[in-house]
């Protein structure tokens, strides 16, 4: 990935300044290799072993079912946040991509059923590069909006709707296909939705606003009043309340307190304290995610499973009809009939099935 994307012209032009779609036609494919790498047991692997940090949503909204299976052949799509945590492939390009250029990665894999999407426009306050997989997906992205560069309290769209003045002309709108990337900085605004065939792909996610020196130099602050060497009033003034019956009313003595934390805060402060703070914070994050990792690969996913190399059949005396282009698979069994929706994209593999035994 690194020697065919990160070129002089994408930190130039590109890292959080303008977006960039690399299509594998045009050589992005050098840069993606994970269609040729991750096989449908991985992810079948990945989701089984991900517990609390699978999330389901159908068509924007969060979607309640335990099984996974179920909820993905109800429309529903698959989200697996810190997926390198439960997939050893995207564990080994986060941890290279941490060390040579970024500091701490991780994934979110999203699988999508067709015709839908999993969330609703909005932006991020981190960068991510995405990589397409399996399928196709169809891209809109807008301008940033309204600031650029958001902190976390900053992002738009994640727990309420865009304000429609918010809501620029799309500046790039595409396809995603097999082996495309494409790197989104944060803030920029942008929307996915499947085509008639069924999506995967992964994000790999810098968490870049914490990498900004106001958010590291408010740690700094953080750390420094509860460091032992501290003075007593300066730990007692980060205390004084702003509301309540106790709260100091003198605007010069709390003015004085705030002067006082400034001075004990600056005069604990260099340039080279303040990045080897980041830097045990980012080793001790990345210390987690290997920890987490470890534990993880240990866990023996529950058994049946189905894998490519499964076979398949109807159980006797069970018939499936359905028609072609239908959304409906209609099972029976004697005087038994049971209606299941289906994508259309899975027609052609219902019809195929018999009760013999069939490859997946």
């Amino acid at each position: 990935m690194s020697k065919f994307f990160f070129t002089p012209e994408f930190w130039e032009k590109h890292w959080e300044r303008w977006p960039l779609h690399r299509s594998a036609a045009d050589g992005g494919s050098l840069a993606n290799l994970l269609p040729e790498a991750l096989t449908a047991d991985n992810i079948a692997d990945c989701i089984r072993r991900s517990g609390s940090s699978l999330k389901t949503f159908k068509r924007g909204e969060p979607f309640d079912e335990d099984n996974f299976l179920v909820a993905y052949l109800d429309g529903a799509s698959l989200i697996v946040n810190q997926a390198e945590r439960y997939e050893p492939l995207l564990f080994e390009l986060c941890q290279f991509l941490a060390r040579d250029y970024f500091s701490h990665v991780f994934s979110v894999v999203y699988l999508t059923p067709a015709n839908s999407f999993a969330v609703r426009l909005h932006n991020d306050d981190q960068d991510v590069f995405l990589m397409q997989v399996w399928g196709k997906k169809h891209w809109i992205i807008r301008q940033s909006a309204p600031k650029d560069l958001p902190y976390t309290e900053e992002m738009l769209g994640k727990d309420e709707p865009v304000p429609p003045e918010f809501i620029s002309d799309p500046i790039m709108e595409f396809d995603m296909e097999p082996g495309d990337l494409l790197y989104i900085p944060r803030g920029f605004l942008h929307e996915a939705t499947t085509t008639s065939e069924p999506s995967l792909h992964v994000t790999i996610t810098m968490p870049t606003s914490d990498y900004c020196w106001g958010v590291q130099l408010v740690k700094h602050l953080m750390q420094d009043v509860h460091s032992p060497g501290v003075p007593p009033s300066v730990k007692a003034a980060c205390k004084t309340r702003l509301i309540g019956p106790d709260r100091v009313e003198d605007d010069a003595q709390i003015e004085a307190q705030i002067q006082e934390v400034l001075k004990s805060w600056s005069s604990n402060m260099s340039l080279d304290g303040v990045v080897d703070a980041f830097e045990h914070r980012m080793s001790k994050v990345n210390e987690g995610q290997e920890k987490n990792f470890n534990q993880a690969m240990n866990l023996r996913p529950p058994r049946p499973q189905v894998t490519e190399d499964s076979r398949v059949r109807l159980m006797n005396s069970v018939s499936c009809w359905c028609e072609p282009d239908s959304d409906v698979a209609i099972f029976k069994r004697d005087t038994q009939r049971l209606e299941l929706p289906i994508a259309k994209t899975a027609v052609p593999l219902l019809k195929s099935l018999t009760a013999r035994p069939q490859k997946v």
